[in-house]
């Protein structure tokens, strides 16, 4: 997934009386704006040891051992000031800070929350709030954000990036495709825009526009999961044919790709070789051991096969990774029909049942934009 460094370095100044003395606030500062930051550490140290319940001087002893990178250190210092006094802003701010540049984004959330009801005009803390959010998969939350982040500065391409990635991924695929269209305009021909859009335009149901992008893509050049984007497109639309030879154009620059070599195998064991489909897909599941269809498809030619408990391995698996779709338990009834036990294939095919019956009501949610209220006379 895309990713964006953000980095900022925060240093609040501690305001105390200059004494003349090197062994004060004002010394420590003047070390810090020469970059001696070792020398600056000592003079806090000192400061905290004559004065321990001063949180500032723990706060500033933190800013210079991040400087210093000794993030974990600055951490404890932070969290000591905030122990002294825990409405201490700068120490909140810094701290979060430190978790954001350690990837603990779980942490840093609520300390930029604090400071942004402190702070509520502080544009650097809303964005390394949204960038946070981001980076703990909320999505919405995070667009709120970045949003306001990007429309104070709009020449930021990896910032209005970073918008569009959590539009998308958090399914407000309309808002995501104006952001790519933008992008488009500044730079045309950019692979990775085409193939997002296209990612858009699929999440709008509009598969003909997505197809169009991720030929865009590819045809500029080799973009990883282009290809493979593109096959699985083509793939959903029963194109197998052409969905086949993306999938092993993919292939032939990543030998790896697990994925298409999953759908891969599909397309192959659908055109009715199973042999060579079977050899796919063991490939595919010896490198990823959680692509749903190659569990299944296994799960099919095992059953096929008569090699029974092989198959009812493959089919429980294709379960566990998604219990929610009713093949893989179809099948399994089947199994469990062939070998004789119909207690475990009527469990199975009730639960075929009952999804399905699921699928339904929801389509119709889906149409309606309302679930049916049931009447209080009904039983």
């Amino acid at each position: 997934m895309f990713r964006l460094a953000v980095l900022f370095v925060i240093s609040f100044a501690v305001v105390v009386p200059l004494t003349g003395e090197a062994l004060t606030p004002a010394g420590a500062q003047a070390l810090e704006s020469r970059g001696d930051w070792k020398g600056a550490e000592r003079v806090w140290r000192e400061l905290i040891r004559q004065a321990p319940d001063d949180y500032r001087y723990w706060t500033s002893l933190g800013i210079v051992l991040a400087r210093q990178e000794q993030l974990r250190d600055a951490i404890a210092a932070y969290h000591k000031a905030l122990a002294i006094e825990p409405h201490a802003t700068p120490a909140e701010l810094n701290l979060g800070l430190a978790y954001f540049k350690m990837g603990n984004f779980t942490g840093a959330i609520p300390l930029f929350h604090q400071v942004m009801k402190a702070q509520p005009d502080n544009q650097q803390v809303r964005l390394l709030l949204g960038m946070s959010l981001y980076g703990v998969g909320q999505f919405r939350e995070a667009a709120a954000y970045l949003q306001a982040a990007a429309e104070r500065d709009p020449a930021n391409m990896q910032l209005r990036q970073a918008l569009a990635q959590s539009y998308l991924s958090g399914g407000e695929y309309d808002k995501a495709k104006a952001e790519f269209e933008q992008m488009l305009k500044r730079d045309p021909n950019s692979p990775a825009v085409h193939m997002l859009l296209g990612e858009a335009y699929d999440g709008l149901n509009q598969p003909k526009e997505a197809i169009a992008e991720y030929r865009a893509a590819t045809s500029q050049g080799y973009l990883p999961n282009a290809h493979f984007g593109l096959g699985y497109l083509l793939w959903k639309d029963r194109r197998y044919d052409e969905a086949a030879a993306e999938f092993r154009k993919e292939l032939a620059s990543d030998p790896s790709h697990a994925q298409a070599m999953a759908y891969l195998g599909d397309v192959v064991l659908k055109q009715g070789d199973a042999k060579t489909a079977e050899e796919i897909l063991r490939q595919s599941v010896a490198h990823q051991m959680d692509i749903r269809i190659a569990h299944l498809d296994l799960g099919v030619i095992y059953s096929d096969q008569k090699r029974y408990q092989a198959a009812t391995a493959q089919l429980k698996q294709a379960i566990a990774l998604d219990p929610e779709r009713a093949d893989a338990h179809y099948r399994l009834a089947r199994v469990y029909r062939e070998t004789g036990d119909m207690k475990l294939a009527e469990a199975q095919l009730a639960l075929v049942k009952k999804l399905h019956e699921k699928t339904n009501e929801d389509l119709i949610v889906k149409i309606s934009g309302q679930r049916n209220v049931q009447s209080p006379n009904s039983k």
